[in-house]
């Protein structure tokens, strides 16, 4: 269940999104872009835009994360009801955010899975999800009902 996120503005494709986090830092500009690897995968790229570039290597702190990852959860929902087909493939830039990533999917794997097939990847060997993994990339999928 995607909670209380912040307003979308899209690109016509549907593959990228911007929108603003607002919290103790203040607002801040933020993207999100499925970017097309010309093999019917998609790599989620998520940040903060910082004089008009997406910039994904700043932690912002702006304590609204909750908020923010539901915003995320937003256009991934979007995106796939436009990409039914397409693969979702996320990967950290960094220890920090593969710590807090595997404890996003660890909380909400079950809300996940309802419409997604959740895979966590370490190096060749891909897995289903399961919630006493710790993975160094994920792959999502729609289920095709």
């Amino acid at each position: 269940m995607i909670k209380e996120h912040y307003v979308l503005r899209n690109s016509p494709d549907l593959l990228k999104y911007r929108f603003k986090s607002v919290g103790i830092q203040g607002e801040i500009d933020k993207f999100i872009i499925f970017e097309d690897m010309d093999d019917g995968t998609y790599n989620l790229a998520f940040g903060d835009i910082i004089d008009g570039k997406t910039v994904d290597e700043v932690v912002s702190n702006n304590f609204d994360y909750v908020k923010t990852i539901s915003t995320v959860a937003k256009a991934v929902s979007i995106f796939f009801k436009e990409y039914p087909l397409a693969v979702l493939k996320i990967e950290a830039i960094d220890e920090r955010r593969l710590r807090f990533y595997n404890r996003i999917f660890k909380r909400r794997h079950r809300e996940i899975e309802i419409d997604y097939v959740l895979e966590g990847v370490n190096g060749d060997e891909k897995e289903r999800y399961h919630p006493d993994g710790f993975y160094l990339k994920f792959e999502i999928k729609r289920k095709i009902f």
